[in-house]
């Protein structure tokens, strides 16, 4: 069986490669972490539980030792912080660990994806 890469969350290296990424995906969701955070591992599991909901969005990882002038520029100053990117513009931030619930719910609102509520009152 193969393994789910897009659910893991690629490894950005550096601020250059972050860079890059934002101007060549259309959009992707990126997590901001730093390798001794607990509770970035938390954001992380319940980001792989929705991440393949939405498959136009690649998840990927930064850590703070990699590239500090990135967590400098969005002002990100504790981490885990997520964030959604969409045509190189940041679209949605979520500050800590979000639900399950939560995160799908808004990243549904930014790609337009039915939920089951929507479904049940059609």
């Amino acid at each position: 069986m193969k393994k789910n890469i897009k659910k893991e969350g690629k490894l950005i290296s550096s601020g250059d490669e972050f860079k890059q990424l934002l101007a060549a995906k259309d959009s992707f969701l990126i997590l901001f972490t730093s390798q001794s955070c607990g509770y970035c591992q938390l954001a992380k599991k319940n980001i792989q539980q929705v991440i393949s909901d939405f498959p136009q969005l690649d998840f990927y990882q930064l850590q703070l030792a990699d590239a500090a002038e990135i967590f400098q520029s969005y002002d990100i100053n504790s981490v885990p912080v997520i964030k959604v990117f969409k045509a190189g513009q940041s679209v949605y931030t979520g500050f800590g660990v979000r639900s399950v619930n939560d995160l799908y719910y808004q990243l549904s609102s930014y790609f337009n994806k039915v939920s089951f509520y929507q479904k049940e009152s059609n």
